[in-house]
């Protein structure tokens, strides 16, 4: 996958996240999914970094919202 191709999944990713968390502000999604990203910053297979990505995003807004 090249790097416009993951830019552009984990774009999806956050627009799927804002409608699974339509409570959450557009910048808390934004910082969760950049986290994230960051968190896999360096991996060399990048085929399944949108996917980590969303899964990490996905639980920390869980999380905070839960609290």
């Amino acid at each position: 996958m090249n790097s416009a191709e993951e830019a552009r999944r984990i774009s999806q990713v956050t627009l799927r996240l804002l409608a699974r968390f339509p409570t959450a502000s557009r910048e808390s999604v934004q910082a969760d999914v950049e986290g994230a990203v960051a968190r896999f910053e360096g991996t060399r297979i990048r085929d399944f970094v949108p996917l980590l990505v969303e899964r990490t995003a996905n639980a920390k807004l869980t999380s905070s919202i839960e609290r």
